[in-house]
């Protein structure tokens, strides 16, 4: 009966060393708590509980659940979050380098390319310094497809961006586009759909197909057009101090799962992606054009411009840009 009690007492102070050494994250997405983005990041933080046997506990919570997109950063410095799955793009007005890690807008031909400048070519460390700076950690980049243009006329290369009305959010995609030719306009999700309806707008800078035709983009823009105009990144990241405070083999365990997640959102995206296009194709009679190789060269060109001027705003930037650089010419992608 003693050795009874005495194994019950131990298992019980197990327990609660179990729960004392738990850490909790409060992290927010940048999307809704529909998106596939945020189910990805539910079912990660799931199999991450079970995998360090509930050590790493994640409350995932929707975009704006706490804060604004762009004020994540100082939510996670004042403690009333401790991470985030995010886009480095909403910060570049508080750092430039910010907006060049963000978007790298035409300089890569597609979103896996660019994803190995973080694995091949020094990218994740220029990250993870830079993050280094907010207090936080870069655990890891996530995912995200190449972006398209919803457009009510044809848009067949960089030429016929000449002059076209189109909804911009800023940032370096929307530098890009201004060089192009185009009249941009500054306006929310919502006020777009409206303005193409009414004729204000041409044609709009926003997402992917799946969350274009979703958001009713679609519904007068009859052509989705591939430019490579923008190439957003994504990432997650938490609190330095919380990560430091995670053993050695738990980090481990918390990035292979981030870079899980992004290897999982790869597949469903695309598929998302080309079941979106074939709906707008059959449903909505909307066109897909694709920009061709000359179109992509010239877009390379005017992003070699952005990135000078953007590159002269802090040293921070420049390094980015520079590594860029570097690994385009090793990829034969220089101009």
């Amino acid at each position: 009966m003693k050795l009874t009690k005495l194994l019950a007492g131990a298992a019980a102070l197990a327990l609660m060393a179990g729960a004392v050494s738990a850490e909790t994250f409060k992290m927010q997405t940048f999307l809704g708590a529909n998106a596939s983005t945020t189910k990805a990041f539910e079912g990660m933080a799931a199999q991450l509980a079970e995998d360090t046997d509930g050590a790493i506990q994640i409350e995932v919570l929707p975009g704006r659940a706490v804060v604004g997109a762009a004020e994540t950063i100082e939510a996670i410095r004042n403690g009333l979050l401790d991470g985030q799955y995010t886009a480095p793009t909403y910060f570049a007005g508080k750092d430039p380098a910010m907006g060049v890690l963000g978007d790298t807008i035409g300089a890569y031909p597609d979103s896996e390319t660019r994803d190995r400048w973080f694995t091949e070519g020094g990218g994740l460390e220029l990250a993870r310094a830079l993050y280094d700076k907010y207090d936080l950690h870069m655990i890891c980049p996530v995912y995200w497809p190449s972006e398209q243009i919803p457009s009510k006329v044809e848009i067949n290369g960089v030429a016929d961006l000449e002059g076209l009305k189109m909804r911009a959010p800023g940032g370096l995609a929307s530098d890009l586009l201004s060089r192009a030719g185009a009249s941009l306009v500054t306006m929310g999700v919502g006020e777009s759909v409206t303005a193409m309806e009414t004729g204000v707008l041409d044609a709009t800078d926003l997402a992917n197909v799946a969350l274009n035709v979703a958001l009713g983009m679609h519904n007068q823009a009859k052509y989705s057009v591939l430019a490579r105009h923008s190439m957003a990144t994504t990432e997650m990241s938490v609190s330095k101090a919380k990560w430091d405070g995670l053993s050695a083999e738990n980090q481990a365990k918390f990035e292979a799962a981030c870079y899980a997640m992004s290897e999982g959102l790869k597949t469903t995206l695309s598929d998302e992606d080309a079941a979106a296009e074939a709906q707008a194709k059959d449903e909505m009679g909307v066109t897909f054009l694709v920009f061709g190789d000359d179109d992509a060269a010239a877009f390379r060109g005017l992003t070699k411009e952005v990135w000078a001027d953007w590159g002269a705003k802090s040293p921070d930037a420049q390094a980015i840009v520079d590594s860029h650089t570097a690994f385009l010419s090793s990829l034969g992608l220089s101009n």
